[in-house]
């Protein structure tokens, strides 16, 4: 007989902003009708099927406020008001996001969503939004809204609620209080998910992940990398065990608060192990764990037995390891959605069975693969489980707490190889320089944190909170370029928030450079739209806050945006329509006109950086690498009346105006910038230390400050 271990891992990142404490995205709300209700609907008629249900607690905490209806992610938002009061921005939003579904199982097969998607455009880079969502009517962004609601809505909402069946039968033509219905019924079926599996305790071994599911062993020494990537680039050492000890802690206790049961197992956050984890888990009660095959295939064993090394539970310490049979898993996760259920099950199960008298286990994503399965997975799940609950081929499903107990493992490691489940290393997390980057300004505010005196503690408490959740994954899942995503820029900008709140709770003003994205335009699809060009001539303009005509500012540098779509993090069109910038050859100077409809108050932040300057005493701070930054502040006073411009000492470096457009110029020797300094700007408009808009949208403007040579070649033409 042979013994397969199910273990299926539910899994969504803290996307709630730190501040609002609202999401960002929508994904928690939508998988809770589908998959989190899914998996366990498709187990409870199955007396003897066993499976793991692993659950990320970043996933628990805002399962619980969704169920409370403490959060509210923006598509519900908008959702919740009726479409004719959306204004274009909020329109385009629900043009772009609402076919975020597999077009081919819950789009096209829908004859009004398929009219509604081939109206938009297939191909949102050839969509004007602002304009497309001006031929929308307010019933078609109705009957939009609520299809993309029934595209979420798995087999079980389906079988179980009169109302999603129908409005799946009426499918055009929705109203308002059928949307505002549904948006309840998500709601309830949310309230449903936990208790629904603590039903099941005794078929389901309930785990979980550390608590914001970060990458362990980086936790505990990011250096450990080079282990099984000697050659890569890495940040700043990052050291702070406590850290990792702090999260496998707190995911505990948040996963037995929720059902009752303290686990005794866990999936590391990306099946990410070392010796050093290891210890930190049996010291956290952890009896067991699981990670991919490749990390024991790469660790230094005792005594190795025939057979697949991976078929088998193997002690590392005082923790059992199961290792993932990672084409099984892969072929559940990517290859059997377009396969007939009864050919892809019993593919499985030979395989399974051909292990012989061994323990196979099965690890994977427990909420992705559905999305592109038929009828959400129901007809393989279904097929799964009968054969399962039949014993069929000798197969039968086992629980790892119970395996353990009852066939306690021989086979020992003696040196643990330190992976994940990708590749056996950790190059999806660190090593690119974006990952780099945001590990870097991780590690200043937990330095700030570990030196931090005289802090309240409900103070530390959040900071502290604030640190764990940027050490999360996926924010580095998304930076470097192994994976891409539309929403890039928010994961960006939640992880700085993140790390900017250690900052603020401690009572610290967050560096500057903080406000800067980490990743690279073109994973910001409006980027593509920006016009930059850098000065080209020396100019001379007035600083009065008023437009003199073309020529004042003609050779300047100029920045213009791209176009907002729904899906930014901007919307609508920001404070400022473009930028103008250049230099004499004493000052800088800059200039921004405002949108028609902007509020021209707050603060304006100029954060300048430049290259190092080697062996000079320098106001700048150092920036880590080759750069060095310098913050300016102008606070706006509309009406013409000038406004000193300030460094982070307080002293005055130049002066502007606030008029029909803001302009302002600098001193390049208060600034201690010299001839041929390459430098960088980026602007922020704050109001009460919200950002209002920034320019450019990623990175900053780039400019040499002018020497001979530049005049030579744009005076003397």
């Amino acid at each position: 007989m042979t013994r397969a271990a199910f273990l299926w891992h539910l899994h969504q990142p803290e996307y709630r902003d730190p501040v609002s404490g609202q999401p960002l995205l929508p994904w928690v709300r939508l998988h809770a009708t589908r998959a989190y209700t899914d998996m366990a609907a498709a187990l409870e008629k199955f007396q003897r099927v066993r499976v793991v249900a692993n659950w990320a607690p970043s996933l628990l905490l805002q399962l619980e406020a969704y169920a409370q209806g403490r959060s509210v992610d923006k598509d519900e938002q908008l959702a919740r008001r009726p479409a004719a009061d959306l204004n274009p921005a909020e329109r385009a939003h629900v043009v772009k996001e609402s076919f975020s579904v597999d077009w081919e199982l819950w789009v096209k097969p829908v004859p009004r969503y398929a009219e509604l998607l081939a109206k938009r455009g297939l191909d949102l880079r050839k969509v004007d939004l602002m304009r497309v969502q001006e031929t929308f009517s307010t019933q078609e962004l109705v009957d939009l809204q609520v299809h993309f609601m029934l595209g979420w809505m798995g087999f079980a909402a389906r079988r179980e609620h009169p109302l999603v069946e129908e409005l799946i039968g009426k499918e055009r033509n929705f109203t308002e209080v059928e949307k505002l219905a549904l948006l309840d019924l998500s709601r309830q079926i949310g309230r449903a998910v936990i208790p629904r599996w603590r039903k099941l305790e005794g078929r389901v071994e309930i785990t979980c992940s550390p608590l914001f599911h970060p990458i362990l062993p980086l936790l505990v020494d990011s250096d450990s990398a080079r282990r099984a990537m000697p050659q890569a680039a890495l940040p700043p050492r990052f050291q702070y065990p406590e850290d990792a000890r702090e999260q496998v802690r707190r995911g505990l206790a948040r996963a037995e608060q929720d059902f009752g049961v303290r686990p005794v197992g866990m999936w590391p956050s990306e099946g990410s192990v070392s010796p050093e984890v290891i210890e930190i888990l049996g010291a956290a009660g952890v009896r067991w764990c699981a990670t991919d095959q490749g990390n024991l295939e790469r660790s230094q064993l005792l005594e190795p037995p025939a057979g697949p090394l991976h078929h088998r539970p193997w002690m590392s310490g005082e923790v059992a390891i199961f290792f993932r049979d990672r084409e099984l898993s892969d072929a559940i996760g990517f290859r059997y959605a377009r396969a007939a259920p009864a050919a892809a099950v019993s593919d499985l199960l030979h395989q399974i069975a051909a292990a012989g008298d061994a323990t196979v286990t099965l690890a994977l994503d427990g909420e992705n693969p559905w999305e592109h399965y038929p009828q959400s997975g129901e007809l393989f799940l279904e097929e799964l489980y009968t054969q399962l609950e039949a014993r069929a081929l000798g197969v039968v499903s086992v629980l790892p707490r119970e395996e353990i107990r009852e066939r306690p493992p021989q086979a020992r490691i003696a040196q643990l190889h330190s992976g994940s489940w990708i590749d056996s290393n950790f190059r999806i997390w660190i090593g690119h320089p974006e990952d780099n980057q945001a590990w870097a300004l991780l590690g200043e505010a937990r330095a700030a944190l570990a030196a931090a005196r005289e802090v309240a503690p409900e103070a530390r408490e959040k900071a502290y909170l604030a640190c764990l959740a940027a050490e999360g994954s996926d924010w580095f899942w998304w930076y470097g370029d192994d994976f891409t995503t539309e929403n890039a820029p928010e994961f960006d900008s939640l992880f700085r928030r993140n790390v900017e709140q250690v900052f603020r709770h401690l009572g610290l003003v967050p560096p500057e450079r903080l406000s800067r994205p980490i990743i690279a335009p073109y994973k910001d699809k409006t980027q593509a739209q920006a016009v930059t060009m850098p000065p080209r001539r020396l100019i001379a303009p007035q600083i009065d806050g008023y437009a003199r005509g073309y020529y004042e500012w003609s050779g300047a540098g100029f920045y213009r945006p791209g176009l907002p779509v729904g899906g930014s993090m901007y919307q609508g069109f920001g404070a400022f329509v473009q930028a103008w910038y250049g230099f004499s050859t004493a000052e800088l100077f800059l200039r921004l006109d405002p949108s028609r409809s902007a509020e021209l108050r707050g603060d304006l932040r100029l954060l300048l950086s430049r290259e190092r300057q080697k062996g000079s005493r320098s106001s700048w701070t150092q920036e880590g690498g080759a750069r060095e930054e310098k913050t300016l502040l102008m606070t706006l006073s509309p009406g013409g009346a000038e406004c000193p411009v300030r460094d982070e000492r307080g002293a005055q470096c130049g002066a502007g105006r606030c008029g029909a457009i803001v302009e302002l110029s600098v001193s390049l020797q208060a600034l201690g910038l010299l001839p041929a300094d390459r430098m960088g700007i980026l602007v922020r408009l704050m109001r009460e230390e919200v950002e209002v808009d920034r320019l450019p949208r990623y990175g900053e403007l780039t400019m040499q400050v002018p020497d001979q040579s530049f005049e030579r070649a744009h005076w003397n033409v």
